[in-house]
């Protein structure tokens, strides 16, 4: 069985990652921003295969003591890193996005993710450069440059479409201590985010997401997939333009 750590696990696509990751045995720390306040976080939390940290990815001091709560119980390491906490606000274009907004979407959808990564690296590690590690970063099919066509919600845009550089800089980066990194588009859910309009449940979105993950071989460092209804069969090519997470 493996060890996780998910972001932004009190809700929505994260909450399903832990709850299908921890049914097969595996240990699970979720962490969220107020993890206290999702009761259906706090029910799958036993302390023994789910564990629930309170962690904001924007804050130094959160991801210190996250890793230290981390470390007190997987003392030996951690296989698998899901960085799916995200940020959108408005829809507003490129024109009229205010820069506060681009930097604080920014903040979560990027650095966030570069931040978090870095502080659990060392645990990652503790695996040996025998064992295959595996970060997953959670991105949008919106975030891709020659696809887009609809100029709205574009802070959100273009912290995808960096976060998909930031995640072969990654896997670049990492590939020689036996790292795998990738970017996984979850399809439009339906969350808080996605809306009750989207096509997807989070329940078909984590299954063929976690088909990929365990799948995952040396030549998928550094892509970018797709869920399917069949989980088995993973696309590179993002099917929509208009969705997100």
């Amino acid at each position: 069985m493996s060890i996780y750590v998910i972001t932004g696990a009190s809700r929505g696509i994260g909450l399903e990652f832990v709850r299908q990751i921890s049914s097969k045995g595996n240990t699970v720390f979720a962490c969220a921003r107020n993890p206290d306040q999702s009761e259906e976080l706090r029910q799958l939390t036993d302390n023994k295969s789910v564990y629930s940290v309170k962690l904001d990815v924007t804050c130094d001091r959160s991801l210190k003591e996250a890793v230290q709560e981390v470390s007190k119980h997987a003392t030996e390491g951690i296989d698998v890193l899901i960085n799916n906490a995200g940020l959108t606000l408005t829809t507003n274009n490129v024109e009229e996005a205010p820069k506060d907004e681009l930097i604080k979407v920014f903040e979560t959808n990027v650095t966030g993710v570069t931040e978090t990564t870095k502080a659990f690296l060392p645990l990652l590690r503790k695996r040996g450069s025998d064992h295959t590690k595996k970060i997953l970063n959670i991105s949008s099919s919106v975030g891709s440059v020659s696809n887009t066509t609809s100029t709205g919600n574009a802070a959100y845009r273009i912290s995808k479409s960096a976060l998909n550089m930031t995640t072969k800089l990654q896997a670049l980066h990492l590939a020689k201590e036996n790292f795998i990194v990738y970017a996984s588009h979850p399809g439009w859910v339906q969350t808080d985010m996605g809306g009750k309009e989207a096509k997807i449940s989070p329940e078909e979105s984590v299954k063929g997401q976690l088909a990929k993950l365990d799948s995952v071989t040396e030549q998928d460092n550094g892509g970018y997939f797709d869920w399917q209804k069949d989980p088995w069969t993973i696309k590179t090519v993002p099917i929509s333009l208009h969705h997100f997470k």
